[in-house]
């Protein structure tokens, strides 16, 4: 039952904010300004039943045709409303949940914060969220959105193949015809350019040639060196030497050999190496050696002595055991 007070000529009536083939019923979101709404009379005015109403009109109003509007018929805006079969609650909250709406020449009621999210919606419609998965049109416009994907990707790709082909085509320029068109253009700045390019030719020579120069003077220090005299053999050297080769461990800096040398010859110490090594075998310290030299007969001793410790005792020259008398009564 249409609205009485509305009723008006539809020709003296303003013609409608949305264009009539606006359809947002695949677009799942709707931007409320929330600052603006709390700002308004309309938060002030409503009772929570009348807001609930206000608010559900809102939202089916994105789902009409077209967007934003609502039909001018008290049992239709009951229904959408939630009061559907009670037409008289509708009439108590009609005034304050139709707040804003005004009759447009099409016949429908609009609102013109829901024709301001219609026409923005529009424009950002290829950024929406995807919808619901309950959604029955969901299938279809993502198959749509994919075949879309899969046309621009074959366009993109058949455009990159001919600027290919393109630069294929084309010669490539060599570094003297780009400078001999440089300068011809400009005669001024290819004059400074040959004049850096000279400076730095100039900067590559000077650097090779002190690199020549240090190799030179680096492989003259090392020819002087490999040139220079050995220090000349001392004696304790080659008397190491020798031990070495024996088996003896012995060095030349050590006190020990300039003992041995200033007190014995160096045939002297050979002699007693090669008697040590037959007895001690190889590997032995030069210090070895350096006691048989002071004291030839000790190591003869120290091995009669350990002969004597190792023979068994003679048994005839210790003293008899002193036994007493027994202690058993004979019967």
């Amino acid at each position: 039952m249409p609205d009485d007070t509305l009723n008006l000529d539809c020709s003296a009536l303003p013609p409608p904010p949305v264009p009539a083939e606006i359809d947002l019923r695949s677009y799942c979101w709707m931007k409320l300004d929330l600052n603006r709404l709390h700002s308004s009379d309309f938060i002030h005015l409503a009772s929570n039943e009348e807001f609930g109403a206000a608010v559900k009109l809102w939202t089916e109003s994105m789902r009409q045709v077209p967007a934003g509007s609502i039909p001018n018929d008290d049992k239709i805006l009951a229904s959408l409303a939630g009061y559907r079969g009670s037409l008289r609650r509708w009439m108590k909250v009609k005034a304050i949940a139709l707040h804003g709406f005004s009759l447009c020449s099409d016949g429908r009621l609009y609102h013109p914060v829901l024709a301001e999210m219609v026409l923005d919606a529009c424009g950002n419609k290829t950024q929406q969220p995807p919808s619901s998965p309950s959604d029955p049109r969901a299938k279809d416009r993502e198959r749509l959105r994919r075949w879309r994907a899969e046309q621009k990707a074959k366009q993109g790709s058949s455009k990159s193949t001919r600027t290919e082909d393109e630069h294929s085509t084309q010669v490539d320029e060599t570094v003297e015809t780009f400078q001999g068109r440089f300068t011809e253009t400009f005669p001024e700045t290819a004059e400074t350019f040959h004049i850096r390019e000279r400076e730095r030719e100039r900067e590559k020579e000077e650097t090779l040639n002190n690199v020549s120069e240090t190799a030179d003077e680096t492989f003259q220090e090392t020819q002087s060196t490999e040139s220079s005299p050995m220090p000349p053999a001392t004696r304790e050297g080659t008397l190491c030497k020798k031990l070495r080769a024996l088996g003896v461990r012995a060095a030349p800096h050590m006190v020990i050999v300039h003992e041995m040398c200033a007190r014995h010859s160096d045939e002297h110490i050979l002699a007693a190496a090669e008697i040590a090594l037959e007895k001690k075998g190889a590997g032995i310290h030069v210090g070895y050696i350096a006691a048989m030299l002071k004291d030839p007969g000790k190591s003869s001793a120290k091995s009669g002595k350990h002969k004597q410790a190792d023979a068994p005792p003679n048994r005839s020259l210790l003293p008899p055991l002193a036994v007493g008398q027994s202690n058993h009564i004979r019967l």
